[in-house]
């Protein structure tokens, strides 16, 4: 969706380019020619000034989404590695060995035994084993109460928000 609407507005900015370009050079052309009448170069320099403000603002506008983008992408990386300290200090606390919070965290993300041992290079019995030791070791039953263990705080609604569910 966002390539899409990138791809248009690209588009409608090149578009306002062009129709300035051509103004402008009607505009001198018709003043060098001395053929048209004031009303219809008066009408042409509107319409030229009208299009230059419209890709004027434009411009702006884009240069405003993107400034907006970078910052988003910058306050999500931010939360990412705030996220990925959190679970990893839980890790800690609950004494996961290395191996250990590896399996947990792609069990988080997802990922089934079989993926995992295939990416960790292990037999699928060892990750099950691991798996269980998580499972043991943070008190939780399986890897739905161990991701709802992290993302509960991130779904709560905050406390002064009439939109609470």
């Amino acid at each position: 969706m966002r390539s899409r609407n990138y791809i248009s507005n690209y588009f409608s900015a090149t578009v306002l380019v062009i129709a300035a370009i051509f103004f402008a050079y009607d505009i001198i052309t018709d003043l060098a020619s001395g053929a048209d009448s004031l009303l219809h170069i008066i009408v042409e320099l509107t319409v030229f000034l009208a299009i230059s403000i419209v890709l004027f603002q434009e411009l702006k506008r884009a240069v405003t989404l993107k400034r907006d983008i970078h910052e988003e992408r910058s306050k999500t990386a931010r939360l990412s590695g705030e996220l990925f300290s959190a679970i990893s200090k839980q890790f800690s606390d609950w004494g996961l060995s290395k191996s250990e919070q590896e399996v947990a965290l792609l069990l988080i993300k997802g990922m089934a035994m079989k993926e995992i041992s295939e990416l960790r290079n292990v037999k699928e019995k060892t990750v099950r084993q691991q798996a269980t030791q998580v499972y043991a070791k943070s008190g939780y039953a399986g890897r739905h109460e161990l991701a709802a263990h992290f993302i509960e705080d991130l779904l709560a609604a905050p406390e002064s928000s009439e939109h609470a569910i």
